[in-house]
């Protein structure tokens, strides 16, 4: 009994499984909707902080070691503190159409611009 019970589930969670192989996983929805922005501002809010060592880095590809600390330091302390305001935004007024649900700050998510 076990066995068939074992069996029945693998091959439920098989056939349930089966439409996302078909599913193109590595683009982003193309429609902007509520749900979208309730998930970008908890994203701004939990994950804000990669903006800090993302801009030191930047800087410091772009402009050297001494840009890095302070530029990109100053940059990301910016950055982190506005994407933290701009996604308890997002998250307080994610049912309401402002701006077509489109994102305030570019990259749209923190992670997007991440260069390691």
């Amino acid at each position: 009994m076990k066995i068939k019970l074992c069996l029945s589930l693998t091959a439920l969670v098989f056939l349930l499984s089966l439409p996302t192989l078909a599913a193109d996983t590595d683009q982003p929805p193309s429609g902007h909707n509520a749900l979208r922005k309730l998930g970008r501002g908890c994203a701004n809010v939990l994950f804000g902080a990669v903006e800090l060592p993302n801009q030191i880095t930047k800087a410091n590809a772009e402009h050297g070691g001494a840009a890095g600390f302070t530029y990109g330091l100053g940059k990301g302390l910016v950055r982190w503190l506005a994407r933290e305001a701009i996604g308890v935004y997002e998250i307080l007024t994610f049912p309401l159409p402002v701006r077509g649900y489109k994102p305030v700050m570019k990259p749209e998510f923190p992670n997007e611009d991440y260069e390691p």
